[in-house]
């Protein structure tokens, strides 16, 4: 009986012991197992921004390759359109000549006949010197003859200058032509080579979007970025037709000016008195900047290096926080060259400036509303628009880029973009 119970009270004691290392063991275990799935998760998250990172450069890559094709691809179709207008004129040219070839050998036409006749002479000299009835009337008639192969002189040659630059004008209009054709198919190359460079990134984007990444880099495609370079080069140069106007009525009304001036002190000389001319001159305020703040709130992100979460591994603007619907303004006076929606942009806004003889260029982006239009003249300090979250935005704000030039892009570098806080 008492060995039965010490066998009891030994079990007894062996399982109460026992249950609570057990149970120690299991939590040790899963606080094992739990730090070691982190480490796993962890791991694989470094792995996948890793690859992320890698397919983002390959992406940095062949937008800096796409941007640099799209301006060679602008810049060959403005030669062949030089090269048509140039063809245009020679074949003005050709008509031109022929149509007076045609005059010309109608004025010409018994002279010509008379030349072959006479082996090449214009006048049958014999019958001027014998036919003549005395001394007076030989001068009479030699003079006459004279002038009559001089101007015979003078309608073939202009009728042989005439034949040569029809000839030259043919012989360029065929040289043009070919130079055309070359360039078209120059061109059909570097289009098919940018093709091919968009659908590589397509793929790449593609991989990028399976990995759950929400930015791209790419803010336009290659016709949105031909149709900007094209409204550029058109505001430029408008720009800089008013630009040469305005200069000139400056300098007319300086020199009117300067004569009423000159006028005025001739009719005070001799007076005892000189009356000063009190003509105003115009004054320019002081500290005047060329660019303003186009909207109120403060700095959210400076223009440098970045981290490439977003897309980019350089920040090309600055962002101004704000609040949706406030106001934004132009920067500086100028020509609306896009404004549109859509892409990373979003609603965005591109202004062509001509300042003092140099070429700018201010981008708004993830605007809320619009407000002006393509081919728009905009003062500075003119609302264009509304701040808003548009596009690839993480909150609401503008995002400002002044370019020194026309517009660029890189998602690794500034390209032509300067900090504007520097200039505002």
């Amino acid at each position: 009986m008492l060995k039965k119970l010490f066998s009891t009270v030994l079990l007894g004691t062996l399982l109460l012991t026992n249950t609570p290392i057990t149970q120690a063991a299991t939590i040790k275990e899963k606080k094992a197992d739990n730090a070691a799935e982190q480490r796993k998760l962890e791991k694989s998250i470094k792995k996948q921004e890793s690859k992320i990172s890698k397919e983002q450069r390959q992406i940095n890559a062949i937008d800096a390759a796409i941007n640099e094709n799209i301006f060679r691809v602008s810049e060959k179709n403005k030669q062949i359109r030089q090269l048509n207008e140039r063809i245009e004129e020679l074949e003005a040219d050709i008509i031109h000549y022929e149509e007076m070839l045609k005059r010309q050998e109608e004025l010409l036409g018994d002279r010509l006949r008379v030349l072959q006749e006479n082996d090449g002479n214009s006048i049958k000299w014999e019958e001027v010197i014998f036919g003549s009835k005395d001394l007076g009337d030989l001068f009479s008639r030699v003079m006459a003859g004279k002038k009559i192969a001089e101007q015979d002189d003078k309608m073939i040659s202009a009728y042989l200058e005439t034949q040569k630059k029809l000839a030259d004008a043919k012989a360029t209009l065929v040289d043009k032509k070919e130079e055309r054709v070359k360039e078209k198919e120059a061109l059909l190359v570097q289009k098919k080579e940018l093709k091919q460079q968009m659908k590589a990134r397509s793929a790449t984007l593609k991989k990028l979007r399976q990995g759950k990444t929400k930015f791209t880099t790419k803010l336009l495609n290659a016709k949105e970025l031909q149709a900007t370079l094209e409204a550029q080069e058109r505001a430029i140069a408008a720009a800089k037709a008013a630009a040469k106007a305005a200069a000139e009525k400056a300098a007319a009304e300086k020199a009117a000016a300067e004569k009423a001036a000159e006028v005025a002190e001739k009719n005070n000389a001799g007076t005892s008195k000189k009356v000063v001319s009190a003509t105003p001159v115009a004054s320019v305020p002081s500290g005047s900047a060329q660019f303003v703040r186009p909207a109120s709130g403060s700095v959210s992100q400076g223009f440098g290096p970045a981290s490439g979460a977003n897309g980019y591994t350089f920040h090309n603007g600055v962002d101004f926080r704000g609040s949706v619907g406030s106001s934004i303004v132009a920067a500086a006076s100028g020509t609306v060259i896009t404004a549109g929606s859509g892409g990373p942009y979003g609603n965005h806004v591109m202004i062509s400036h001509f300042l003092n003889g140099k070429v700018y260029t201010t981008v708004y982006a993830h605007m809320n509303s619009l407000s002006v239009h393509a081919g728009q003249t905009v003062s500075q300090g003119q609302q264009i628009g509304t701040l808003g979250n548009t596009g690839n935005s993480t909150g609401a704000h503008l995002h400002f880029e002044l370019h020194i030039g026309g517009y660029q892009y890189s998602a690794t570098g500034p390209a032509n973009t300067v900090n504007p806080l520097a200039y505002l």
